[in-house]
């Protein structure tokens, strides 16, 4: 994958909650808004713009994530908040540090294989295990969807 190449969703990334599965393709989608910019006159504002929208949405998909956690009784929830405050802390350095397009885009990158890929397919997949070791006959289904492999 170079590093202009868009960060491409797979089913294998659904965790089986639906709110949730589509609130990681809309993160996948939002970052790759970026690929999509090129050094233009009014290249900042719009980079600014995907960046802001990317930090608000992911902090809106965070608030979500936890709220359904606590709901069901999550035992690592206090950790999982944790992890993703670091996340965003991250992100956070990365929108307020200039940089040229392409730096940023290689450090967006970075941000969407741990956020979106790295996080979801070892911290969300155990909101999953959890779930399904809880007897939840909708989670039971999609944990056996082999979809796209």
């Amino acid at each position: 994958m170079s590093e202009n190449e868009k960060v491409p969703w797979h089913n294998k990334y659904k965790i089986g909650i639906e709110n949730i599965d589509e609130q990681h393709h809309k993160l996948f989608d939002l970052v790759n808004e970026l690929y999509t910019l090129n050094d233009d006159q009014d290249i900042k504002e719009r980079l600014r713009h995907v960046l802001y929208e990317f930090s608000d949405y992911m902090k809106t998909h965070f608030k979500d994530e936890e709220e359904y956690m606590l709901s069901i009784g999550y035992p690592n929830l206090e950790e999982h908040k944790q992890i993703h405050q670091d996340i965003v802390n991250n992100l956070l350095k990365i929108i307020s540090t200039p940089a040229k397009l392409n730096i940023i885009k290689s450090k967006m990158r970075v941000v969407a294989k741990r956020v979106l890929i790295e996080h979801i397919l070892n911290e969300d997949m155990k909101i999953k295990l959890f779930l399904f070791e809880k007897g939840e006959e909708e989670v039971e289904e999609e944990i056996f969807d082999l979809g796209d492999l």
